[in-house]
């Protein structure tokens, strides 16, 4: 039977990989059959990337254990998957690889953030099904043990976890099993490795910001990978110009909770350097938000129309909306970083619509629903009189 272990990279899966590869008593199994298979996001710090190919990988190459490293091949499921190394001696920690469709290409080219709330859609869409689909062709109609590596404080996930999958699925979950926690994990890896092993998240993961301690965690590792901070950094500030209410930090900046660090002013200045490098767009943005049923004050579900209308230079854009703001007889509004400028704003009572012009980074693809026109005049022919429009 397979034993097919998801490798997250991070720390509670290291610590199952070590403790199987130098201890023989811990596992049930050969290593003959034990495949390893990590899909890649194609966001993950570089500084885990590192730790796994000096640590990890020359373990597995070792013992010849099967490494697989997949990842989407593009947006659509029917693009399928990109099989970027399956090896039993694996070397290259394949964090970003030509062929692979990245997560935070998709984020861009719709000009949004990840979300910390409800489904985890990122997880779902560039783990899950990746993982299933390359699992599926291992292992084909036959049964299979699926490694987790959830800690003893997982327990919930671990029952969230359990029903899913093919009936020929038979979880497993090590860490739980041994009543090792996140601290045993990461004593064990320091003890036999000498580091402390971090999380594994992409760059741009809103749930490293969730808490104080995984703040106090991430800011310094952007000070000291300031290449790295700024894909989080221009991927909100794209998201924030095109909808002032988003921001990684559930709808607060990134770039506020950077800038509040005494020590950020070489990274701010090399964002800045960046956005000034970019091709830049002027972007017309509408958004239509229907009612929720039987309530006309709670916003129900909301259809965007996002248009690119001119590209050019950073300097160019943010003269040319000047210039579309004093033909339309509007004012620009900024706050020193964003620069919008409202043809019409939201009414405190739904259904409704918005609509601006803005200056962001070229990095969006035009995008409008067949449902959109639908959804937009419903929304210009809401409750006018209390509309806050111009």
């Amino acid at each position: 039977m397979k034993i097919i272990f998801s490798y997250g990279l991070g720390l509670d899966s290291t610590a199952i990989l070590l403790r199987w590869l130098t201890e023989p008593a811990s596992r049930w199994f050969d290593l003959r059959d034990l495949v390893i298979v990590t899909a890649q996001t194609g966001d993950e710090w570089v500084e885990t990337a590192y730790l796994v190919e000096q640590h990890i990988y020359p373990l597995l190459a070792r013992h010849g254990v099967r490494t697989i490293q997949v990842a989407r091949a593009g947006r659509r499921q029917a693009d399928g998957i990109v099989i970027l190394d399956d090896t039993t001696h694996p070397i290259l920690c394949l964090t970003s690889a030509p062929g692979a469709y990245r997560l935070s290409e998709e984020l861009l080219s719709v000009a949004t953030v990840p979300q910390s709330g409800g489904i985890r859609k990122c997880s779902l869409k560039f783990k899950g099904w990746v993982l299933d689909q390359i699992i599926a062709q291992i292992v084909g109609n036959e049964e299979f043990v699926h490694v987790i590596g959830f800690e003893a404080g997982e327990a919930k996930r671990m029952m969230r976890d359990m029903p899913l999958g093919p009936g020929t699925r038979i979880p497993s979950y090590p860490l739980i099993e041994w009543g090792w926690y996140r601290d045993d994990c990461e004593q064990y890896v320091l003890d036999r490795l000498g580091v402390r092993w971090p999380k594994s998240a992409c760059v741009q993961c809103p749930y490293a910001f969730s808490l104080a301690e995984g703040r106090d965690r991430t800011i310094p590792r952007y000070l000291a990978n300031p290449y790295e901070a700024l894909l989080g950094l221009t991927m909100e500030h794209l998201a924030v110009a095109v909808n002032p209410r988003q921001g990684l930090l559930a709808g607060q900046q990134l770039y506020d909770l950077i800038a509040s660090n005494p020590d950020s002013g070489p990274l701010l200045d090399l964002f800045e350097r960046h956005l000034d490098r970019m091709p830049w767009a002027i972007y017309d943005v509408r958004r239509a938000m229907a009612a929720k049923p039987g309530d006309a004050m709670a916003r129900g579900q909301t259809h965007r129309s996002l248009e690119l209308l001119v590209e050019g230079t950073r300097a160019d854009m943010l003269a040319h909306l000047d210039r579309a703001a004093y033909l339309l007889g509007r004012e620009v509004e900024t706050d020193g970083r964003h620069h919008r400028v409202w043809l019409r704003t939201r009414n405190l009572y739904y259904p409704c619509v918005e609509h601006i012009l803005t200056a962001a980074p070229a990095l969006a693809n035009d995008k409008t629903y067949r449902s959109f026109e639908t959804a937009w005049l419903a929304g210009l022919n809401g409750p006018a009189q209390l509309s806050l429009s111009f």
